[in-house]
């Protein structure tokens, strides 16, 4: 079995593969404890681990090698791999999430297809692979919820509120709407910075797919037409496993 593990900033994603790894497969998600009690239940002797740790603490890989699994992986960025070229001078320094993620996003496109890859987590990256597997460069900006703490932390007039937007807050595809409370401001505001860049990007490349992946992703994926894939970091590990 090979137990595939995509570590985030915020959260941890995990998926057991005995076979082929096809969309039937359960992704879970947790914290370091539920990952923990995952563990446990398994047979680690006859599991290897492919990890992509953004956030790579040392808690983490106590449990990972301590564990008995027969190996443990820790996937790193590259210059070329899979049929994708970075464009990095230093590719180690490329996030391993949104290397994989490309990897996965451009064989999910046809041979003649470039791909925009949009990950929305704490951070929104954007990577733009073009039909021939290079990849053209990218972007980096504060995600959704990153974004909105920045405001509530540095602004005096921009109160912090702990309670959740209610349900009829929550903007939706059929209207961008405009905020009448600071919450509302603040969380359409962002929103709207987020979508902008999205869409510049995919008015620069209109030929290319669009796919998005990330914890915000579901959210992104509304206002825009495009592809929503929330695993495509596993599917990247997958896809590099040998």
């Amino acid at each position: 079995m090979q137990l595939l593990i995509d570590v985030g900033n915020s959260r941890l994603k995990w998926v057991a593969v005995i076979g082929e790894y096809d969309e039937t497969a359960i992704t879970q998600y947790g914290l370091l404890a539920e990952l923990e009690s995952y563990i446990q239940s398994i047979d680690t002797a006859k599991t290897d681990v492919l990890l992509a740790a953004v956030n790579q603490t040392q808690e983490l890989m106590v449990l990972l090698e301590g564990s008995g699994f027969r190996s443990v992986t820790s996937v790193k960025s590259q210059f070329k791999q899979q049929g994708i070229e970075n464009s990095y001078s230093q590719p180690e320094r490329m996030g391993v999430d949104r290397w994989l993620g490309m990897i996965a996003a451009y064989r999910l496109v046809a041979d003649d297809e470039g791909v925009i890859v949009v990950d929305a987590g704490s951070a929104m990256t954007i990577d733009i692979v073009s039909e021939q597997g290079l990849h053209l460069g990218g972007y980096i900006v504060p995600g959704l919820t990153m974004a909105k703490r920045a405001l509530f932390a540095n602004t005096e007039q921009v109160n912090r509120y702990d309670e959740a937007l209610l349900t009829e807050d929550v903007p939706t595809s059929d209207t961008m709407k405009l905020g009448n409370n600071t919450l509302q401001c603040v969380e359409y505001g962002v929103l709207n910075q987020m979508l902008a860049l999205v869409k510049q990007v995919a008015e620069q490349f209109p030929d290319f797919k669009l796919i998005i992946t990330g914890g915000d992703g579901e959210l992104l994926a509304d206002f825009i037409p495009a592809l929503l894939d929330k695993n495509l970091v596993l599917k990247g590990l997958w896809q590099v496993r040998k």
